[in-house]
């Protein structure tokens, strides 16, 4: 017995009649194609992430520091946190794939950072070589675009709190599995909260260490331990005045002293110091640069009692954010972050 009847034409013609219907009623048609939203991906959160993956989150500074204003000089170079931020070569395009990213905007307030990117899964691409590289960029496209819009938003207080942001960002990382990386970009003029530098007379370790217990009484202070923290863009405000000397002497010697802790706690067999510099010059100006910065590092970590097995400078040959030029326009945010000081500790497995 066959379970299929044939349908008369007129039949079939009645119900090719009525499924138009239904596709003209419910606004969409047989061959419509779905609008094209490049960067949708931005806005999938994954609800279902799993502790073992990485995390990476992104904290972009939109305080009124890091915004130009009437009063800003024509002219004046401007932070581009977008720019800056993608030379960091944790959100190289391979680097978030098959982890989960956030990106926020934070100010004055742990209470007012807010989640652009919230929790989003990136997928790994596939394909040829050709094929990967097209993705990943219209990614990077997608990204640089999600970053603008999110520094030009209005701020929500007039002051700044990188701690109550570093806080929000803790809530993410959950504290056990993959890799764990926050980017920060802001000027790190801090003006609110238990690390207000207002008043601040820099003159120190130990006035460092006052403000660090300080926060750490108040409750402020979050646990990051087994993330990675990069900072980007300290000391580069949009207006006002740049960090005095005594200011930006007093930040260097707070990154000193945490590498100092850090070194100590891995127990190290050796310390080696490579300094670097961006393309520019001579190559024996980049040689005596890059060595220069190497051993003042060292001197630094002697100060400390950290022992440096070798200090040497290595000029440009070993960059980090490649490409310097772009058509022959230069991407300075890449050469700041060619010019740098690496430090590699040995340790025992």
């Amino acid at each position: 017995m066959s379970l299929l009847t044939p349908a008369r034409p007129s039949r079939l013609l009645a119900a090719a009649l009525a499924l138009t219907a239904v596709l003209a009623g419910s606004g969409c048609g047989a061959f419509d194609t779905p609008e094209v939203r490049p960067c949708a991906w931005l806005d999938r959160s994954s609800d279902d992430a799993n502790d073992a993956q990485e995390r990476t989150i992104v904290l972009v500074d939109r305080s009124p520091s890091a915004r130009p204003d009437r009063t800003t000089p024509p002219g004046d170079r401007v932070p581009d946190w977008a720019t800056t931020v993608l030379a960091a070569r944790e959100l190289a395009p391979p680097a978030l794939e098959g982890g989960i990213l956030s990106v926020a905007g934070f100010d004055g307030t742990r209470a007012t950072v807010s989640w652009a990117v919230d929790r989003v899964f990136v997928t790994p691409v596939k394909g040829n070589d050709t094929l990967k590289k097209d993705r990943r960029d219209g990614r990077r496209d997608c990204l640089r675009r999600r970053l603008r819009q999110l520094a030009a938003e209005a701020p929500s207080t007039d002051r700044t709190d990188v701690l109550g942001a570093l806080a929000a960002a803790d809530d993410q990382l959950i504290s056990e599995g993959g890799r764990r990386r926050i980017v920060v970009a802001t000027d790190g003029l801090t003006n609110t909260g238990c690390a207000d530098l207002r008043s601040a007379g820099f003159d120190g370790t130990a006035e460092i260490k006052e403000a660090v217990e300080r926060c750490r009484k108040a409750g402020e202070l979050p646990d990051l331990t087994g993330a990675e923290v990069t900072l980007v863009g300290i000391g580069h405000a949009a207006r006002g005045e740049a960090p005095s000397s005594p200011q930006t002497a007093w930040l260097a010697q707070s990154a000193l002293d945490d590498a100092a802790r850090r070194i100590n706690d891995l127990d190290p067999v050796s310390v080696a110091i490579s300094g670097h510099t961006d393309s520019r010059g001579s190559e024996q100006h980049g040689r005596q640069l890059s060595l220069a910065r190497a051993r003042a590092v060292r001197s630094a970590l002697a100060e400390r009692g950290i022992t440096v097995a070798s200090a040497r400078g290595y000029s440009d040959d070993r960059p980090s954010c490649t490409p310097e030029y772009h058509d022959g326009v230069p991407d300075y945010a890449a050469m700041a972050c060619n010019r740098r000081v690496e430090i590699t500790v040995t340790v025992r497995r």
